[in-house]
């Protein structure tokens, strides 16, 4: 599992995978050929909600952003 966390904190490598965030099918194509197991997306799921890490990507933030300007309430 360590493993696997490790593969997700990481990221897709640009130049072997076509995605850009992971997800739950693509990473079990990932694990599929080092492990030689096959799970489902399903499966992947319950791994990464037993690992405590959510499926959800983080929120874009833009490169002109001026935090000086934001409003805290």
């Amino acid at each position: 599992m360590e493993e696997l966390r490790g593969i997700v904190l990481k990221g897709p490598d640009p130049e072997r995978n076509t995605v850009i965030p992971w997800r739950c099918a693509d990473l079990c194509e990932e694990i599929a050929e080092p492990w030689s197991v096959k799970v489902r997306a399903q499966t992947m799921g319950r791994w990464l909600r037993r690992l405590v890490m959510t499926r959800l990507p983080p929120r874009p933030y833009h490169p002109k952003k001026d935090p000086d300007a934001e409003v805290t309430l």
